[in-house]
């Protein structure tokens, strides 16, 4: 949201709502509900102001904190291994509970020793901890990131120490450190291949915790000593009451070409270096969960924190994948350069310990298997929550709500869930409504679940300063809020004006925020509400950097510093808490800008306040890959961008993209122009509707990914690479991406295209098939429109499939989509008929797409349950695994115990077959009860490709389709 200057107090401030303050005293006219707004006779002034907002909206990157504006970064960043006092080495490495445990011991601090203990998981997981070995004052440990307790994951290994090494193995691991006389080392082996190499380059920094008064205190070992024990940024101080503390170590990411990671950035995919040959900027990645407005996407940008943190980096080659996961919440920074066939990687944070998670596997799925089993996996949504999302800030009343409505049922135009920004609230007072514009908010909701649908209300941490508001006026009382360094509760500036903020990592503060979601106490709130916790990173208006301060206080006497990153984690934790007190038994939803590694058990996540530029559209894609890789699976960005107003292509190119990916909302800022899709045009509204409807298509494939993400670890939008591991083409890319494993989307993101260049990516043999965008078949008339959009292909393969690791040219004008392919040798399944929301489709049949590969075979599943409760931890659920094999598609139940359909159970309406090369002589449905049909179907012989025509069996039994030559 908006930044502008104020008179009020020292840091920026925020417009509370600038249509209904500033606009109309700057004579603007604000557009009435339904209505696009008049062309004033004051264009001129219009456009002049229109500017100025453009430049009060405009990225402030003076707000923000450089390597050079934090001492702890100069420090790491200058200390370069050399002085032989800092170097560590370790002593008497043993076996202790399931693990290596050494002595780590340098010349600078003789007396101070530190605490090395390494230990392999079942799943070939190394972690490597270092910690003091004794303090007055323990450094933080993050808690509750990991799930349960994984040390019972933990295996013994074999230890050997030879030649002043020590040799820790288990199966195909292997994890050597180098002993005293030399240097500290520490070196990752799989498979007999060297991934990671720890401290090669003597990097390691250990600030150890001391006095004040202690000799050389005020000193540090690289002579930069400004910022020590205090420093201010903007004129906001940092007391540092426990002086520098920072810890910092290098590591190399051996064989590798490419880096990936480090979400959330506006950034490739693919990490740039951020020193040496190739920077854009010398200037570390820098995770820091701040509220960035109108961030740019640019390659000097990319070391710009935005609104979450997952501090894991990987990289890829054809035969292995790996990842480092850096387990700290405080301030990290990460370097990223070249050496020698290899990347090298310095890490450091501002206080806590290392805590370091070595991952490797043959594939990028096992290194993501790997990494879900320590962070947990993304929870199960309901299937409402899969829909299209509206929103704006603001819908201004009860009205206003009901129209909306009401024109996308009037213009067929499906969606499931309608959300409420700030001024629905008295005052900014949140979890209350304003009587005034919503009357009978129950009512309100109800009507709208009467067709299937669901409202969202926003929830933001900050509680305005207000004994008569009575979530303030009882966490006040209970002493719930976060605490200055002198105790005293904190206030600061947000929306509401002066504000606190409660203290989530309390678990009496999470129980007393779960219980403020009880009807009782969120008054006008019903079942069919949901939440949204927005400015969670958190953002104080008027702190530094527009966040809280580092010394501030948190339970157990925490400094903010340490848990910085983990605030909107714990947040969410307890929204859900408060979602599972109102739906006992029910799945909650609840989107999060802010988040950390594990926060995919609890939240969504969007890009935040993106802007309606091409760029940002372009960008979209690599920053949603690069949540995903951290687990992040779902995410989206919002569609035609938060600030400003979308030219109408631009507008449908968005819904086009983001259609195929996770989350799918569309939003704006309180100062754009309506947005809603019959505001465009009968043209522009038809393509919008098209790409909402191909949305609702693919909702079972989609369901189905989201059942994998859940149960495995896998995300559901990936990078090119992760599906096609050995296609080094695919390595550097990220304008394409897949859609699990079946479906590859191409966003077309510039203006006036008329065709795209889509490489196909291959392994071994791999064919490919154009997916249909959502155009419900017309039989015959099929064969045509799907091979139309080829520009200069023959139909070299079985139709005109085409054969990958190659690049081709598509139409994709913006009447006819963007392109969309699906892998030869998968089975997609769909539903087909118009509707107005998910619910309404509960009782459709479904139609299977089954692609063959080069083998005549093709395989996919199919996970059905009741979309809303938490049955399916229960076994409550079907999952169905499909194969299409020697002319027999097979219908098999591989897991679940099944549920309790509220209607009849949805039927096989219709079977397409791509790259089937001879007409059958019939085809036959077999039955698990033995009943059984001959089916009709249409075969054509140019196209290669034959739909089977209403099988009409129930999708909760087994059965198979047999194809007689």
């Amino acid at each position: 949201r908006m930044l502008v200057p104020s008179a009020s107090f020292t840091g920026p401030a925020r417009i509370k709502a600038l249509g209904s303050t500033t606009s109309v005293a700057m004579g603007l006219r604000r557009p009435r509900s339904g209505l696009r707004p008049s062309i004033v006779p004051c264009f001129v002034a219009f456009a002049t102001i229109s500017s100025l907002l453009s430049l009060s909206m405009a990225f402030k990157e003076e707000e923000f904190r450089y390597c050079k504006d934090s001492s702890f970064c100069r420090r790491q960043r200058k200390f370069d291994g050399q002085d032989d006092r800092a170097t560590y080495k370790l002593h008497n490495a043993h076996l202790e509970d399931n693990g290596v445990v050494a002595e780590m011991k340098n010349a600078l601090n003789p007396n101070q020793p530190l605490k090395l203990r390494a230990t392999i998981y079942k799943s070939g997981i190394f972690r490597i901890e270092i910690d003091e070995a004794s303090s007055a004052k323990p450094r933080y440990r993050v808690k509750d990131v990991l799930v349960g307790d994984i040390s019972q994951h933990s295996v013994k290994g074999d230890l050997s120490l030879e030649e002043g090494v020590a040799k820790y193995r288990s199966g195909d691991h292997e994890l050597t450190l180098q002993l005293d006389p030399l240097p500290f080392l520490a070196r990752l082996t799989y498979k007999g291949e060297v991934l990671f190499v720890m401290n090669s380059r003597n990097l390691m920094k250990w600030e150890v915790r001391r006095d004040k008064s202690s000799e050389g205190a005020m000193e540090d070992i690289t002579g930069e000593n400004d910022g020590l024990w205090e420093e201010s940024f903007k004129g906001h101080s940092d007391s540092k009451p426990n002086g520098p503390e920072s810890i910092g170590v290098d590591f190399d990411f051996m064989g590798a070409k490419h880096v990936y990671g480090l979400p959330e950035r506006g950034s490739r995919l693919m990490l740039g270096n951020t020193r040496g040959e190739g920077a854009a900027r010398d200037e570390p990645y820098r995770l820091y969960n701040l509220d960035v407005f109108e961030y740019e996407v640019t390659a000097d940008r990319a070391h710009q924190p935005l609104y979450g943190a997952v501090p894991i980096l990987y990289s890829h080659r054809p035969n292995f994948s790996s990842a480092l996961f850096w387990l700290n919440a405080a301030e990290t920074m990460v370097d990223v350069e070249d050496g020698p066939d290899m990347k090298r990687t310095h890490w450091f944070s501002e206080s806590g310990v290392i805590d370091v998670f070595l991952l490797s596997s043959d594939t990028p799925k096992g290194v993501q298997m790997q990494f879900a089993s320590l962070v947990g996996t993304q929870f199960m949504p309901p299937m409402f929550s899969l829909g299209y999302h509206q929103c704006r800030w603001n819908y201004k009343d009860d009205a206003d709500v009901r129209m909306v409505d009401s024109k996308f049922d009037e213009y067929d135009i499906p969606y499931d869930v309608l959300w409420l920004d700030i001024e629905h609230t008295v005052g900014k007072r949140y979890l209350t409504w304003d009587k005034h514009l919503f009357p009978d908010p129950e009512g309100l909701q109800h009507d709208l679940a009467s067709r299937g649908r669901k409202m969202v209300t926003i929830i933001d941490p900050h509680l305005k300063v207000d004994m008569g508001y009575s979530v303030y006026a009882e966490a006040k009382r209970l002493g719930f809020f976060c605490k200055n360094k002198d105790g005293g509760d904190f206030e600061g500036h947000c929306w509401p004006g002066t504000s606190s903020w409660l203290d989530y990592l309390n678990p009496e503060v999470r129980d007393y925020w779960a219980s403020r979601f009880l009807p009782a106490n969120y008054v006008g709130s019903t079942e069919h509400l949901y939440t949204w916790n927005d400015m969670n990173e958190p953002s104080v208006f008027n702190g530094p950097e527009i966040t809280m301060p580092k010394d501030l206080l948190h339970y157990g006497n925490v400094e903010h510093r340490d848990v910085h990153n983990l605030y909107g984690f714990y947040m969410t934790m307890a929204t859900v808490a408060g979602h599972k007190l109102l739906r006992p038994g029910r799945r909650p939803f609840i989107l999060s800008r802010a988040f950390f590694a594990g926060s995919q058990r609890y939240a969504a996540v969007w890009t935040g306040d993106n802007g309606a530029r091409w760029d940002h559209l372009a960008s979209a894609t690599p920053m949603l890959l690069q949540l995903s890789l951290g687990g992040i699976h779902f995410c989206g960005a919002d569609v035609g961008g938060f600030f400003g107003n979308p030219e109408p292509e631009l507008l449908v190119r968005w819904y086009q993209a983001a259609a195929y990916t996770p989350f799918f909302r569309g939003h704006a800022h309180i100062d754009t122009q309506r947005r809603e899709p019959w505001l465009f045009g009968d043209v522009v509204m038809g393509q919008i509707r098209a790409a909402i409807r191909a949305r609702y298509l693919v909702l079972p494939y989609l369901y189905t990914l989201f059942h994998m993400a859940h149960t495995q670890g896998l995300p559901i939008m990936r990078p090119l690479w992760m599906e096609f591991p050995g296609d080094e083409v695919t390595i550097a890319m990220d304008d394409e991406f897949m859609l699990g494993e079946a479906l590859l989307v191409k966003p077309v993101v510039s203006a006036n295209t008329r065709s795209s260049n889509v490489y196909l990516p291959s392994d071994k043999d791999d064919i490919w098939y154009p997916f249909r965008n959502g155009q419900t078949p017309k039989e015959q008339g099929v064969f045509t429109s799907l091979w139309s959009r080829f520009r200069g292909q023959t139909g070299s393969l079985r139709g005109q499939a085409q054969a990958g690791g190659k690049t081709i040219s598509v139409d994709s004008g913006v009447e006819q989509g963007i392109p969309v392919f699906q892998r030869g040798g998968t089975i997609i399944p769909t539903r087909e008929r118009a509707r107005r929301s998910t619910s309404a489709m509960r009782a459709d049949p479904f139609t299977l797409h089954v692609a063959l590969n080069v083998r005549e075979e093709a395989s996919g599943s199919l996970y059905l349950d009741d979309g809303d409760t938490d049955e399916h931890t229960a076994g409550g659920f079907f999952l169905f695994g499909l194969k299409f094999q020697s002319n027999q598609l097979e219908y098999r139940q591989t897991e679940g115990s099944g549920f309790k359909f509220s209607h009849p159970p949805p039927a096989l309406e219709r079977v397409i077959v791509y790259g089937i090369t001879k007409q059958p002589a019939r085809v036959t449905l077999k039955r698990k009860n033995g009943g059984g049909s001959e089916l009709e179907f249409i075969y054509d012989k140019e196209s290669a490709m034959l739909i089977v025509r209403k099988p009409n069996v129930p999708m909760n039994e087994e059965w198979s389709i047999s194809f007689a030559k």
